[in-house]
This record gives structure tokens, C-alpha cells and sequence, in this order.
């Protein structure tokens, strides 16, 4: 049995390749489809099935493309309300992928058309993928599809998913499941790249919880933020995303047609480092930086997925990553990029160090210290007199930041920060900072005792 499993951080989706005899089928594809075409070509595999566990919400599935150069067959849960061609799977639907034999399993709780994929190779089960329903160390959540599901319903449709279904296999049979570490299909995933039952009936914490009640008690608690692009991603998947390969390349725009772009609606987005951003910016533009792995779950938190977008980039040679990445969460309105370097109307982010933090604090004259890291990292440590405000709020909460005194924004690097200060820039504020370096270096920086600079407002603003 051939068996590959590409990863895409940031996103931190797993998809698989695996077949035997000639024959292959693909589970849960990511958008961009070419390397699965390569490598099954390369091994002598024709590809046959597309097996989607469910319609994700988290990123946008190349299914459609791949069934459209393979010719392979779709297959996905009849429960899920899909606007393509597809074979409706039900419990217990086996087929055949070469010599290996693939039982399809109804699996429902992180969405009620979720789907898993047992693999049996010479009679005996080797390999489940498992979706979102078994990560390693962690479950799927039950709240994504509230829209059209009762969470509380899933989580307890997880409950005979994981015991009766899952866990039921024997436990040497490995779990390959779509997601690792960093995903917020779960809340604290293991970065393993596969499990097995065993280990998972030994040290996944909710396979300790045998009580029904208190299994839903514990689905329904401390599930992270969502991401806003979520809902929309679901809706794609269910149509079936514009195939990767037929995307235009992003055009070049003059500052013109971004001005009139920006006063159309159009988002612009400052794909380039905080500093940069903060030396001269489109104003009302918000600095996502594409150096980042979570440049596409950061633009899914504050872009709404139909909106046209506006790139700003360092660097031409950018416009390529930028259009996969978010092509990657169904963001495909892109009406072009301009390089930073041909804008001329420009305002001003200050960049504040934590020396002249540090300093400010000291004398009672400091700015407001806006903390928008996650309630975990606060909890950890936080810096006396600090508001806490998640970045993932921000945007819906920023009224309740003062305008009367500067504001200093906090992460812990300084790359949310910069969002959260774009944001409010965006939203009218004007005496607003990012703080250089985040809470990592306001804890590991030693300040010499000196005066400080003045604070630094754009005049222009």
C-alpha cells in the first residue's frame, strides 16, 4: 500500500494519497491539486476516488478540479446538501481502490455529514482516516455548522462516533486524521503526523470520558474562536471551488485604481512586516503579513470571504504565494496588488519599543497597553495595568478602546499586534502603536536607564 500525506501549515490541514495496484484515490484534497497528480503518476497509480470526509470549513477542497483531470469518482456523505455530482455514501459502502478495499463509515459529530474512511488491506484493517472527528490527542469540535445543526446534537452524535464507530477498530490500526497541531477544528491538537486507536484509547483526553452528559459538557467548553470565513468555506465546498489552474494571475494596479478600488469597498491588505507597514501604508489598509503560515486564517478572521481584495506587496514576486494562500480558504476576488514602493499617499504606524514602554510605565505617562493575545497566553503572564482584548474581537469591540490617550498593541512577537493596530487605525483611531518585539521582548529586554523618545503620532492622520 503507497500511502502520502501532504501538509499545509498554517491552515495545518493533512490530505492523503494511497493506493495500491495501479489504482489511487485522494482523501480530503487541498486546493491546489498539482502534486497529487505528480506523485501518483510517478508511482504508476491512476487516481479513481476523491473520498471528502465532509465539507470543510476551514479551507477550500480541490475535489472538483481533480475529478475534472482524473475523471475520478466523488464521493460524499448523502446527508451533506452538495450541488455536484457525487456518489452518495452511505454506512457501510465499500469500494474497491486497486487491491485495497475502503468501507466508508458514517461518522457525525464535529458536522452531521461527517465521513470516515476505513482501509483494509488484504482482508485485515489497516488505516482510517478519520476527517475531523479523531485528531491526535484531541476531537473535533461540535459548533461549525451551528448554522444548520444543534451543537449539542453533534457532540452527542460524537460521543457513538468516537466509542462505537472509531475507537470500536483494533488498536493497532493507524489514525490519520485531516488536521495537526494548530487547527481550530480542535483545541489543542498533537503535532504527530498519524496515531493509532490504541494510543488514542490510552491518551486522548476525551476517550477518558466515558459519561455521556459529561462527554457533551466537555465538546461544548473552551472551544477557541472562529474564524468568520468558516460559514462561507462551507458553502464553497458544498458547490465546489473554481479549479486552482483556472485562476487568473493577480494584475498590477496604479495607486489610482486602488484608491478607487479602497472607496468601492474593496479590503487592501499590506501583505509586508510590521516595520514596513509601519514606515509608510495604503491608509485603511490592514497589515497581514504573508511571512506568516497563518496569513490566510488571519485574513479569514477580518475579510469577509465575497469581498474584493486589494494586495499590497513588498515585492512582485509575492503575488503567486499570496493568490495560493488565500485561494486556500476560497478567497479568489482579487482584483490586483500594488508593490508598497509605488505608493505615494502614505500615513504612519509608530513603532514602539519596549525599552520606551518599559520607561513610560515607569513614569505613569505610558500609553493604554491593549493586550490581544489569546486568554491562555494572558493567563500565562501579562503586564500589570494591560487591557485584554483577543485579536479575534477586535474588530467587533474596538469601541470600548480608548480615544482619549495612546494605545500601545500587544502580542507576543508583534506580527498580531499589527493587525490589531491596523485595525483600529482603520476604524478611526489615530494615537495608536505597535509595540515592537510583543510580551517576548518586553520579558527578555533589559532597558538601560535613559530618557525616552517622544511619542510618535503621524501628523497626517
Amino acid at each position: 500500500m503507497y500511502l502520502k500525506r501532504y501538509f499545509v501549515e498554517g491552515l495545518a490541514h493533512a490530505s492523503y494519497l494511497f493506493g495500491a495496484d495501479g489504482e489511487a484515490a485522494i482523501v480530503d484534497p487541498r486546493r491546489d491539486v498539482g502534486d497529487y497528480l505528480t506523485d501518483a503518476e510517478a508511482q504508476g497509480l491512476k487516481i479513481v476516488a476523491v473520498l471528502n470526509t465532509h465539507p470543510h470549513a476551514d479551507f477550500t477542497s480541490g475535489f472538483r478540479e481533480i475529478a475534472a483531470r482524473t475523471g475520478a469518482k466523488l464521493y460524499t456523505s448523502h446527508l451533506a446538501p452538495v450541488k455536484y455530482d457525487c456518489v452518495a455514501v452511505r454506512d457501510g459502502l465499500r469500494i474497491k481502490i486497486g487491491s485495497l478495499e475502503v468501507e466508508m463509515l458514517e461518522t457525525p459529530g464535529h458536522s452531521p455529514d461527517s465521513l470516515s474512511f476505513l482501509v483494509r488491506e488484504g482482508g485485515r484493517p489497516v488505516v482510517v482516516f478519520t476527517g475531523d472527528l479523531l485528531f491526535v490527542n484531541d476531537v473535533g469540535r461540535p459548533d461549525l455548522r451551528d448554522a444548520d445543526s444543534d451543537p449539542r446534537k453533534l457532540a452527542d452524535a460524537l460521543y457513538d462516533s468516537l466509542f462505537n464507530k472509531i475507537l470500536s477498530l483494533p488498536d493497532d490500526v493507524k489514525v490519520y486524521p485531516a488536521h495537526g497541531a494548530g487547527s481550530l477544528c480542535g483545541r489543542s491538537l498533537g503535532s504527530a503526523p498519524f496515531t493509532t486507536v490504541g494510543q488514542e484509547k490510552r491518551e486522548n483526553w476525551a476517550a477518558q470520558i466515558e459519561d455521556r452528559a459529561e462527554f457533551v459538557k466537555q465538546m461544548l467548553a473552551n472551544l477557541p474562536d472562529r474564524p468568520a470565513y468558516f460559514s462561507f468555506d462551507v458553502g464553497v465546498n458544498l458547490r465546489g471551488a473554481t479549479p486552482f489552474s483556472e485562476l487568473p494571475p493577480l494584475r498590477v494596479l496604479t495607486e489610482a485604481e486602488v484608491k478607487k478600488a479602497s472607496g468601492s469597498g474593496a479590503v487592501v491588505i499590506d501583505t509586508r512586516s510590521a516595520p514596513f507597514f509601519g514606515a509608510g501604508h495604503f491608509p485603511g489598509s490592514l497589515n497581514i503579513g504573508l511571512g506568516s503560515a497563518m496569513f490566510s486564517t488571519w485574513t479569514g478572521f477580518f475579510v469577509p470571504g465575497e469581498s474584493p481584495i486589494v494586495l499590497v506587496l513588498g515585492d512582485a514576486g509575492n503575488a503567486a504565494k499570496a493568490r495560493l494562500e488565500l485561494a486556500r480558504i476560497g478567497f479568489d476576488n482579487l482584483l490586483g496588488y500594488i508593490e508598497a514602493d509605488a505608493l505615494t499617499g502614505t500615513r504612519q504606524l509608530s513603532q514602539l519599543s519596549v525599552c520606551d514602554l518599559k520607561a513610560g510605565l515607569k513614569r505613569g505617562d505610558g500609553p493604554v497597553v491593549l493586550d490581544v493575545r489569546t486568554p491562555g497566553e494572558w493567563n500565562d503572564t501579562h503586564i500589570e495595568g494591560a487591557r485584554h482584548l483577543p485579536l479575534p474581537a477586535l474588530s467587533k469591540r474596538a469601541g470600548g478602546v480608548p480615544k482619549d490617550r495612546p494605545v500601545a498593541v500587544l502580542c507576543g512577537s508583534g506580527y498580531r499586534s499589527s493587525i490589531g493596530a491596523s485595525l483600529l487605525l482603520a476604524q478611526g483611531l489615530t494615537r495608536v502603536q505597535n509595540i515592537m518585539g510583543g510580551m517576548g521582548a518586553f520579558q527578555e529586554t533589559t532597558c538601560p536607564e535613559f530618557k525616552p523618545a517622544e511619542l510618535v503620532f503621524d501628523p497626517m492622520i
